[in-house]
């Protein structure tokens, strides 16, 4: 596994701050309509589902497991209670 040098992750996050200020300046100056800002979004729909696949048919680790620990706890709880029983 190849380690992250810091002054990357520093130059990448001060230049991420960077855009963000100057997108916000820029939204306060010359803010989009409702239309314009809907368009957006449904633009940026298009390109998650173009990126990544269907939102409703990818896979997502953290719900996995998520529901593998609930599942987990249940198979768990469902064996001290028959044995309780």
């Amino acid at each position: 596994m190849e380690l992250m040098n810091r002054e990357d992750i520093r130059r990448w996050a001060e230049n991420h701050a960077v855009a963000a200020a100057r997108e916000l300046r820029e939204m306060n100056r010359n803010p989009p309509s409702s239309d314009e800002a809907f368009q957006a979004a449904l633009a940026l729909l298009v390109y998650d589902e173009a990126s990544n696949g269907s939102p409703f048919e990818r896979n997502d680790s953290v719900s996995d497991r998520a529901d593998q620990a609930m599942w987990d706890s249940w198979t768990t709880l469902r064996a001290r209670w028959n044995r309780a029983r």
